[in-house]
């Protein structure tokens, strides 16, 4: 198993295979608002007709738009994510909720680097490679905050009134994942200008293209758990490269004495 196969399946594994879902709380509790913390679900088990009808209508809402560039803005639900989009960034829509994100070079080379847009004033969670061996998370505010080597990005963004503490606000989630685009690897990090990046790159000279087009895949949801176990799942089918944990069996090793 080559350096870059081995980056993405530890990746995967620490967004899906690894710890579960009440381990994963150390990864978004200390930075994320706790204050709904008393819900133990969406929707409880006995619930009149209609806040069901008004939870159904939120969820119909929520998935009416999908990822698209307009105005030089990267939106996502309709929520501006990315300002000052350059034009040579590409969004195909995968459903509803997600798409990959790309860009085009005028040269070809074996390695790129592409300005995505501006992140100010958005509470954000990365998950980046401190070591060649070892990720770890870091939180901040703006662009300039995402380290190198980020293999995962979640922004977190708040429907309503900004200064509305009560469960009438609702939290809602973007997540940037880097993944394998033929033979060039990704990865996301951020400028002193706010401006965050995508670095494409093979790593073999001789190994150079001027596109990748399915270079970072983007999600949303209301929910950064169940978000980032449907991401994991669409991108099983969509790349078919790897298996979540649920699909696959256990081996048993058998010693003989």
């Amino acid at each position: 198993m080559n350096t870059v196969t081995q980056l993405h399946a530890t990746t995967a594994n620490v967004l899906s295979l690894g710890p579960s879902r009440s381990s994963a709380t150390t990864f978004f509790t200390p930075f994320f608002s706790t204050h709904r913390s008393q819900r133990q679900s969406f929707l409880p088990h006995r619930v009149g007709r209609s806040l069901l009808l008004t939870q159904k209508w939120r969820q119909h809402m929520f998935l009416a738009t999908r990822p698209l560039v307009k105005d030089g803005n990267l939106s996502i639900n309709g929520k501006e994510a990315f300002k000052g989009v350059p034009d040579n960034i590409v969004v195909t829509p995968l459903t509803d909720t997600s798409a990959f994100i790309g860009a085009t070079a005028p040269d070809s080379s074996s390695r790129h680097v592409f300005k995505l847009g501006l992140i100010k004033d958005a509470r954000l969670l990365c998950l980046f490679r401190y070591k060649m061996w070892w990720m770890i998370p870091r939180w901040g505010s703006s662009g300039s905050e995402v380290p190198f080597e980020t293999q995962m990005l979640l922004l977190e963004g708040k429907e309503g009134p900004v200064l509305d503490k009560s469960d009438n606000s609702t939290d809602y989630y973007i997540l940037f994942l880097p993944v394998l685009d033929g033979k060039f690897r990704s990865s996301l990090q951020g400028n002193s200008s706010n401006e965050l990046e995508l670095c494409v790159e093979s790593g073999d000279p001789a190994i150079v293209t001027s596109q990748s087009l399915k270079a970072i895949f983007v999600n949303y949801g209301n929910h950064p758990f169940d978000l980032v176990k449907d991401s994991m799942m669409i991108l099983e089918k969509q790349l078919g490269t790897f298996a979540l944990r649920e699909a696959k069996q256990a081996s048993w090793l058998t010693v003989s004495m």
